[in-house]
């Protein structure tokens, strides 16, 4: 009979070790504080939400502007790791619930009483255009006042649509993949987007419609990436200022635009990059 014990609680154990094992991190989580940041414990936190090609757990290097924030953070001696989310609201979460260090992102909408315990540093300026469903517009899609009134706008959280809301555009909201959803499935009707982004969420997402989004003539809304530090923790202001000296010294030895020549090629150094110094300090958007 003790043999039997033996032998039946050592099998239990196996099978729980197996299971440990087998089973995803993700089922193992019990809270909300899952972040990369639990393998540096001494390390600060910088969040921000996966945003492919530019920022992304899926592209190597963690992207190359993830490349290019790393290299800097390391430049700057800014001993901080880079936390990639599913959602926007996690990374604002942390930095205005729990004195996170800093973020990075676009379209962060914050009241002024926010933004004064915020620092921006421009970290890069996406190039957008407007995007359609041919189908739905086999004519192709002209914006203007007369006929913007009579569409409906897909925007990202938090983006600005004042505008919009001016025209009598009807607006709907939601993340880039879903409103490339929306626009197949005509809730919508155009959206503005980074070239990139959607380029790469097509050919991942939606391979066999790549050819029936097309973009309108008209300019795109060119968004702003910035890492946003947080003034209300002790190594904020310090770290924005290292962080945005040793960002303007990799723009000027050209390392910045090695890094998105090796991701993207020298052609699209100058499509898709806008230069930093047109930006003029770092307290505001």
């Amino acid at each position: 009979m003790e043999r039997f014990n033996r032998a039946f609680w050592t099998r239990v154990v196996i099978t729980l070790i197996g299971m440990v094992l087998v089973s995803p991190l993700s089922a193992l989580a019990t809270g909300p504080r899952v972040t990369t940041a639990l393998f540096s414990v001494d390390k600060e936190e910088i969040h921000t939400t996966d945003f492919p090609p530019y920022i992304s757990s899926e592209v190597i290097d963690s992207g190359f502007v993830g490349e290019i924030i790393n290299t800097a953070l390391s430049d700057a001696k800014v001993d901080a790791v880079l936390t990639i989310h599913p959602l926007k609201r996690m990374s604002k979460y942390y930095l205005l619930q729990e004195n996170a260090l800093a973020v990075v992102g676009r379209h962060l909408t914050f009241t002024d009483k926010m933004k004064s315990d915020l620092i921006f540093v421009p970290v890069m300026v996406l190039e957008e255009k407007y995007y359609y469903y041919k189908p739905k517009h086999p004519e192709g899609l002209k914006l203007n006042a007369e006929t913007l009134k009579g569409l409906t706008y897909g925007a990202h959280h938090d983006e600005d649509v004042s505008r919009y809301a001016k025209t009598g555009t009807v607006v709907d909201e939601g993340s880039t993949v879903v409103l490339l959803q929306k626009l197949k499935s005509g809730e919508i009707d155009f959206i503005s987007a980074p070239i990139l982004t959607v380029k790469w969420l097509l050919k991942r997402y939606m391979p066999e419609d790549m050819e029936a989004f097309a973009t309108t003539d008209d300019a795109g809304d060119d968004e702003t990436l910035y890492m946003v530090f947080n003034r209300k923790h002790a190594e904020g202001k310090a770290a924005a200022a290292k962080f945005k000296a040793a960002l303007a010294a990799m723009t000027k030895d050209g390392r910045y635009q090695k890094i998105v020549e090796k991701h993207l090629g020298g052609d699209h150094v100058k499509r898709y990059m806008r230069s930093l110094e047109s930006f003029n300090g770092t307290s505001g958007q």
